[in-house]
């Protein structure tokens, strides 16, 4: 009986992993941005305001960065800031990456009873940036860094 339970909680566990990694592409029609996303998702925004995607387990907001010309070198602290300002608690080091089209920075934190990635994409070409906000639920979740990290912006 053990060995029965053991192998249908293995499977089960397998079975999860591969639902919870499958990707599809998504697209921000106004902006051209696209980027993988959660199979299965929910678009409730495609506008010039914002794009926003949902599934059961995540929920993905991608805005245009307010302001005028935010500098890469001031990225990481106007990060902090949103994230201190929308009361993200338990706020992880900011981390530094580039993608081909854009440099980064990204935090994770707790938003209310939900994890949540924050995260400033500046254009490498034109210096334009935008604002991206992945709400999901497993603290050790994998997958916003995958999807973060697969933006880019068609030519």
């Amino acid at each position: 009986m053990k060995k029965a339970l053991f192998t249908f909680a293995l499977s089960a566990t397998g079975a999860f992993s591969a639902t919870a990694q499958t990707l599809q592409p998504a697209t921000w029609q106004a902006y051209g941005v696209s980027f993988k996303a959660p199979a299965g998702y929910t678009i409730e925004d495609d506008s010039e305001e914002g794009y926003i995607l949902s599934t059961p387990t995540y929920y993905i907001t991608v805005q245009l960065l307010e302001g005028e010309g935010i500098q890469r070198s001031e990225l990481a602290q106007e990060l902090k800031n949103i994230a201190t300002d929308d009361e993200v608690t338990s706020q992880s080091d900011i981390t530094n990456f580039e993608l081909p089209q854009f440099y980064g920075v990204w935090l994770r934190g707790n938003c209310e009873s939900d994890q949540c990635l924050y995260s400033y994409l500046l254009t490498k070409e034109d210096g334009s940036g935008l604002y991206v906000s992945i709400v999901y639920s497993e603290p050790t979740d994998p997958l916003p860094e995958t999807i973060l990290k697969s933006f880019t912006i068609e030519e």
